[in-house]
């Protein structure tokens, strides 16, 4: 369908005055595209699409010059351009594959577009383009060579310069050649040297030092009652408490313990020694008489250490004659303690209240103390935090405050912390008791009248005098 053609159907549809229906326009529509396809097609047939080729390169043939330009003698240009610089020797004749068999030729490319910005000629090198003597020669940037004039100068003298002072070396100098043999003179009476005071314990506090000294008599001790031969093992104890926790299981712990169901090495108590200035800056001597270990349910031979909340706790404490530690005495203890286990966390959880947790965990702690090699009976630290007491709890009641389990470093991993609740115990708990007989530079005194005492009570602890009513049973 040609030209003609589409003018008759485009003439037709300019003359209709309406269509009929919607349908006949449509159909209109539909031819008059058809068409159009159509004769995009029909002119299109002679151009068939070609892939894109790539860019031709234009050669030119260029006839070799009748006159050598680059010849030193050439008067071409040079005489005419003043400072022009003389042009390079053209390249080498190169065939190329346009022309085979014919005589070699040189091709050249051709650019199109605005040639790139050309610098400036070099000055000439040729005699005739001198340069001007009014330039300024640029300064070398090499030294130059010394004058000859200077070198023929006499020497001036020169002062040595002024020896200088010896320094003092860290490091001691080897015994020089002539003392080799000579024997050095032994003398009358070996120099004395000034004992190191002893390091703080804890920042607040003034310097202490702990020791194993003194004795504490077995009369402290006799508030604790003796195991009777009737007493349930450990093991059946626990059994008891297997399946409750809480409350629950610290009163019946706490039953066994107050009828003397522990073990026998931990009615023993150990005699912890302080230094310490007093009042009048005078050397004080204050001796603890301690526990050996925390509390334990069962006998010497097999006993398992159980935690407890601090009502209990306290509790234990009022009925033996003993108190809590302060966290300054944990420190004490920990630095006189005859063993230092290493802490044995385990992963925290729900579990770690339950009694059977505190069972795993003590197996593991009388493992590291029989690898010690030492005995029960002998003043273990390390291996359990403290519930301890702290003016932090007259603030906070219904809380228990944990101190301690200390590293090998003497860092404890828990610092003083409150956050539990009063009835809270889990496996890293234990309670150490002290004897509230003490014995300050060789005569009896009351523990809690220290504490309370604002003269001594720097000795332990860092807060201050404590009130009377920490130390009452709940």
């Amino acid at each position: 369908m040609g030209l003609s053609a589409l003018r008759k159907v485009w003439r037709q549809l300019i003359t209709a005055a309406a269509f009929r229906t919607p349908r006949v326009l449509a159909s209109y529509v539909f031819l008059l595209g058809m068409i159009g396809i159509g004769a995009g097609a029909y002119a299109l047939r002679e151009a068939p699409l070609q892939p894109p080729q790539p860019p031709a390169m234009i050669a030119t043939r260029l006839l070799p010059p009748s006159v050598d330009l680059a010849a030193p003698d050439a008067p071409v240009l040079a005489s005419r351009v003043v400072g022009a610089k003389p042009p390079a020797p053209l390249p080498p004749a190169v065939a190329h594959p346009l022309f085979d068999g014919a005589a070699p030729q040189r091709v050249s490319r051709v650019y199109l577009g605005q040639p790139p910005a050309v610098p400036p000629n070099w000055p000439s090198r040729s005699p005739a383009a001198q340069p001007s003597p009014n330039l300024a020669t640029p300064a070398a940037t090499r030294p130059t060579l010394r004058p000859a004039s200077f070198a023929a100068a006499p020497p001036q003298s020169v002062q040595p310069p002024a020896p200088l002072r010896p320094v003092a070396a860290v490091r001691p100098r080897l015994r020089p050649d002539g003392l080799a043999g000579a024997a050095l003179p032994a003398p009358a009476t070996a120099p004395t040297t000034p004992p190191l005071p002893a390091p703080a314990v804890v920042a607040a506090a003034p310097a202490l030092g702990a020791m194993r000294q003194g004795a504490c008599p077995a009369r402290l001790a006799r508030a604790v009652p003796r195991r009777a031969g009737s007493a349930p093992s450990a093991a059946a104890v626990l059994a008891r408490v297997q399946d409750i926790d809480g409350s629950q299981r610290d009163r019946v712990l706490e039953a066994e313990i107050r009828g003397g169901n522990m073990p026998a090495f931990l009615r023993n108590l150990v005699p912890v020694t302080l230094n310490g200035p007093g009042p009048d800056g005078k050397k004080v001597q204050i001796t603890l008489c301690v526990m050996p270990d925390y509390l334990a349910v069962g006998d010497d031979r097999n006993f398992v250490r159980v935690p407890f909340g601090l009502p209990s706790a306290m509790r234990i404490a009022t009925d033996f004659d003993m108190v809590l530690p302060t966290p300054q005495m944990v420190d004490l203890i920990y630095r006189a303690s005859d063993v230092r286990l290493q802490p044995s966390p385990m992963p925290p959880g729900a579990a770690m209240t339950t009694t059977a947790y505190f069972q795993r965990h003590n197996a593991t702690v009388e493992a590291q103390r029989q690898a010690s090699g030492g005995p029960a009976g002998l003043l273990v630290s390390g291996h359990k935090k403290d519930v301890v007491l702290t003016r932090r709890l007259s603030s906070m009641p219904g809380r228990v405050a944990i101190y301690g389990w200390h590293r090998r470093n003497g860092k404890p991993i828990q610092p003083l912390s409150t956050v539990h609740g009063a009835q809270y115990a889990d496996y890293s708990h234990g309670i150490r008791l002290i004897s509230r007989n003490a014995v300050m530079d060789g005569r009896q005194v009351d523990l809690l009248a220290l504490i309370q005492d604002p003269r001594y009570a720097a000795l332990l602890t860092k807060e201050g005098p404590m009130s009377p009513r920490l130390f009452a049973a709940k």
